[in-house]
């Protein structure tokens, strides 16, 4: 356990990264974590399309200004029609599970990449109508984050230590 958390301190978003293509291993392995990701009710919707060449990154560039130089990006995406709902739905509080699904798939090739002494950046600020575009994404298809990845050369920016008390995050029986 002690080796799992000290990986999640020292892992953070990076925002600089060398030219550096991963190899074939460090990218199986990666995506590995997304196929060994649960999902609701077993859908697993989720999508993932890894952009490498110099012109799929130019194409990443067009939809954002948030690539840090990463050689691979990984767009993030599920599929509707697969994901699973909550029936019945109970209001805005419920979600698309497809979401959630995602989110866990990222966090599993974050974690993946740590591992292997590589730095990844979630982000979330890209022009959806251009990915679509670009990358012709389905109209079922959700898009959640583009996953930024590849060998750091810049180091943790100064808040990335900085946590909040366990005891302001957690509380039992009640909120």
């Amino acid at each position: 356990m002690e080796d799992y958390l000290n990986l999640l301190e020292k892992r953070y978003s990076c925002r600089g990264y060398a030219e550096t293509q991963l190899t074939k291993e460090e990218l199986e392995a990666i995506l590995k974590a997304t196929q060994l990701s649960p999902s609701a009710r077993n859908s697993q919707p989720s999508k993932f399309c890894v952009v490498q060449s110099e012109e799929g990154l130019a194409k990443i560039d067009e939809c954002t200004r948030c690539r840090y130089g990463a050689p691979t990006v990984i767009i993030a995406a599920y599929d509707f029609a697969e994901s699973s709902h909550p029936v019945p739905s109970h209001g805005p509080e419920t979600c698309d599970f497809g979401d959630i699904d995602t989110t866990i798939a990222l966090t599993n090739m974050e974690n993946a990449a740590a591992s292997l002494g590589l730095a990844s950046c979630w982000v979330g600020a890209f022009d959806p109508r251009l990915v679509r575009k670009h990358f012709n994404v389905p109209a079922s298809y959700r898009l959640v984050e583009l996953f930024m990845v590849g060998h750091p050369v810049a180091e943790p920016e100064s808040n990335h230590a900085k946590r909040k008390d366990l005891e302001s995050m957690v509380t039992f029986e009640t909120f």
